[in-house]
């Protein structure tokens, strides 16, 4: 899998508590989800170009936009999608849906997660174009399993510089994986980059 240049993880914005729709998946953004959301696609571009990473507005064409099919995911990124004038693909091995394993602690749930995720992201990636962006928007026990898988097929620098405790990423963060010094072409070892949310 070659990664596009730049590469982000999202957390979906702010949505409320589970609990107070009848069915989870579609629990929409709240009022500062909606506020994270719609600053998104410029502070993600304050960010890259910090780095020296082309902005999204800088060649929409070459921007993909993934996310769990759950709507606080698929909302996150919908301003940024209307914004640049692309769709949010979305994608079921993102959600953060029951896994149907039994255990009596997360980790085969987190290897159930990870691996699909990173199924997920490798079609995505290969889609991208290598010099273009991808913005991918899941949940808080998905993104730590798919870096984890990541680290484990050596895709990362190590150590990994982020706490990987499910649900531990703020929502609405993100985690830029940025070439790791030495290197900007495709393939290349990433390190990864918390990156706060939209205030």
């Amino acid at each position: 899998m070659n990664l596009p240049l730049t590469t982000v993880l999202v957390r979906h914005a702010w949505a409320g508590e589970r609990g107070t729709v009848p069915d989870d998946r579609n629990r929409p953004l709240d009022l500062r989800g909606r506020r994270q959301a719609e600053a998104l696609r410029a502070h993600l571009d304050l960010a890259l170009n910090a780095r020296g990473l082309r902005p999204l507005a800088g060649d929409p064409s070459g921007v993909v936009l993934v996310s769990s099919p759950l709507v606080r995911c698929a909302a996150t990124l919908e301003p940024m999608a209307e914004e640049l004038g692309v769709a949010v693909t979305p994608d079921d091995r993102l959600a953060e849906l029951p896994v149907p394993l039994h255990s009596a602690d997360g980790w085969p749930d987190a290897a159930y997660l990870g691996t699909r995720a990173l199924g997920a992201l490798a079609d995505a990636a290969e889609r991208s174009p290598a010099d273009g962006a991808l913005v991918l928007c899941a949940h808080g026990e998905v993104l730590p399993a798919l870096i984890a898988a990541l680290a484990g097929e050596g895709r990362l620098s190590s150590p990994v510089p982020v706490d990987l405790t499910a649900k531990r990423l703020p929502k609405g963060a993100s985690w830029l994986l940025v070439p790791a010094p030495g290197g900007d072409e495709p393939g290349v070892s990433r390190s990864v980059q918390e990156l706060a949310p939209p205030a």
